[in-house]
């Protein structure tokens, strides 16, 4: 008689169910925004390590330090802010089914004539109505979100 059971692995649904916000690509995507990040940052502090050693150490007014050095700086500094253009650019943003927005009026005793949210969306060129700023709901419509 054979007295061995196999025991099947639980089945676990939380396990399977998982919602990850980053998806493969944005993950590489992040490694690299770091190492870019990171190596300008140190090009940076480098440069400024030799600027300050020539400013400190050996006395050096502004104008006998290394160009190099400022070059180094300025070139480092031009780099971490194209790299802050290039990852905006490449954003992906996933979202889930649109709703249809929800339009919350303004109860018709408040005097206003607008929508709840409408500071929080208007252009920000656009000038805010006079009403707006004595209505007693400008702090919800500012920061209304949907």
């Amino acid at each position: 008689m054979n007295d061995t059971v196999k025991a099947l692995p639980k089945k676990r649904e939380h396990h399977t169910k998982r919602n990850l916000n980053l998806t493969i690509p944005q993950a590489s995507m992040i490694k690299y925004r770091a190492l870019w990040y990171s190596i300008f940052i140190v090009l940076y502090v480098w440069s400024l390590y030799w600027i300050s050693y020539d400013i400190f150490v050996w006395h050096k007014p502004l104008g006998q330090v290394n160009m190099a050095n400022y070059a180094g700086s300025i070139i480092s500094i031009a780099f971490i802010w194209a790299g802050t253009k290039i990852w905006k650019s490449n954003r992906t943003i996933t979202r889930g089914p649109q709703k249809e927005p929800a339009i919350a009026t303004f109860p018709s005793n408040s005097g206003c004539g607008h929508f709840l949210g409408y500071l929080h969306q208007r252009q920000k060129s656009e000038e805010i109505p006079a009403e707006c700023l004595t209505c007693k709901n400008v702090i919800q419509c500012f920061s209304h979100t949907k």
